[in-house]
C-alpha cells in the first residue's frame, strides 16, 4: 500500500482568508497566504485566533480587484524567514516578500530580474510562465512551474544559489512530466521538500489559463526525486476540491502528517485547512 487511507478532514476554519494557495506550520502556529490577498495570514492553534501582517502597506487588499492582485501563490521557510511569492503570470506580480518570524518585520523585494533568464533557459514564453511552488535545500531554489499555459509544460527552475542570494547563478530547467487524471493533464500548485524528497500537489482545471481559474476536476498528492526530476508516485486525493497548498506538520518512522489547504474560488472568505496522513514505503 502506497499511501495512507485518505480522509479529507477539516482540523482549521481560518476565517477572513479566502482563496488560500500556500501554507507553512510549525508547533503553534499556521501561517496561509492566498492569491487574491496582500496579508500573511498567521492562526495561532492555541488561543484560535488569527492575525494579519500587510505584505504590501502601498495596496490595501480591499481595494484589489482580480486583475491587480498580486497573486501570492507560494510560501516557504528558510533561517526563520518566512518569503512569499508572486506567481510571475503578469508583470505585477513578482514580489519576493520576506516576513521574519523571530522580529516580525517584512522586506518587500521581486524576482523579476530572473525572469527573461527562467524565459530563455526553459524556451517558454510569457503566457507560459505561471509559479505556483517554491522551495529551498539551503544550496539550491526551485521554482515550480504551471503547466496551465499554451504549452502545457510543467517544469521546474533550478537556481543555483540560497533562496536570498539569487542574481547571478546558474539557472537550469527540467520539464516534468506530471500524471494525468481522467485523462486531463495536471498541473503543479504547491511543493515541499521532506528528507531530501519533492512532495507535490497537482491539480486539473478545465479551460484554465495562467490568470483565470477554470472548472475543478481534481487533485492529487505526489512524490518526486529530486535528482532525477521523475514522479515515483501519486495518488488522487480528491475530485472536486482545488488543493492549492501543503506543509510539514509533524512526522514519523512511518508517515509524515501533512496540512493542506484549498482555493475554495468563491467569495465566502472562509479558509478550509485539512490534514492528510502520508505513509511512508517500507
Amino acid at each position: 500500500m502506497l499511501f495512507y487511507n485518505f480522509i479529507l478532514k477539516v482540523l482549521i476554519i481560518i476565517n477572513g482568508l479566502g482563496a488560500a494557495s500556500g501554507l507553512v506550520v510549525d508547533k503553534n502556529h499556521v501561517y496561509a497566504i492566498a492569491d487574491d490577498d496582500a496579508h500573511l495570514y498567521i492562526y495561532d492553534k492555541k488561543k484560535e485566533r488569527v492575525e494579519k501582517v500587510d505584505l504590501n502597506p502601498e495596496v490595501k487588499s480591499k481595494d484589489i480587484n482580480k486583475k491587480d492582485k498580486p497573486d501570492f501563490e507560494a510560501i516557504t521557510k528558510y533561517d526563520d524567514h518566512l518569503y512569499i511569492l508572486g506567481s510571475g503570470s503578469k508583470e505585477n506580480r513578482f514580489d519576493l516578500i520576506s516576513y521574519n518570524i523571530k522580529n516580525k518585520q517584512v522586506e518587500n523585494s521581486n524576482y523579476n530580474y530572473l525572469f527573461d533568464e527562467f524565459l530563455a533557459v526553459s524556451k517558454l514564453s510569457k503566457k507560459d510562465f505561471n509559479i505556483e511552488g517554491l522551495l529551498t535545500d539551503g544550496h539550491s531554489t526551485y521554482f515550480f512551474n504551471r503547466g496551465n499555459g499554451p504549452a502545457g509544460v510543467n517544469g521546474v527552475y533550478k537556481v543555483a544559489g540560497k533562496l536570498n542570494d539569487l542574481k547571478g547563478k546558474k539557472i537550469d530547467f527540467f520539464p516534468i512530466e506530471l500524471p494525468q487524471l481522467n485523462n486531463e493533464m495536471t498541473t503543479f500548485s504547491d511543493a515541499i521538500l521532506v528528507d531530501g524528497k519533492v512532495l507535490f500537489i497537482a491539480t486539473v482545471e478545465f479551460k484554465s489559463t495562467t490568470q483565470y481559474n477554470g472548472e475543478i476536476k481534481g487533485s492529487i498528492i505526489g512524490e518526486m526525486n529530486l535528482k532525477t526530476m521523475k514522479v515515483t508516485r501519486w495518488k488522487q486525493i480528491s475530485a472536486d476540491r482545488k488543493v492549492e497548498g501543503l506543509a510539514l506538520y509533524k512526522q514519523s518512522r512511518r508517515k509524515y502528517t501533512l496540512y493542506l489547504c484549498e482555493d475554495n474560488d468563491d467569495d465566502s472568505k472562509k479558509a478550509n485547512i485539512f490534514v492528510y496522513k502520508y505513509e511512508l514505503e517500507d
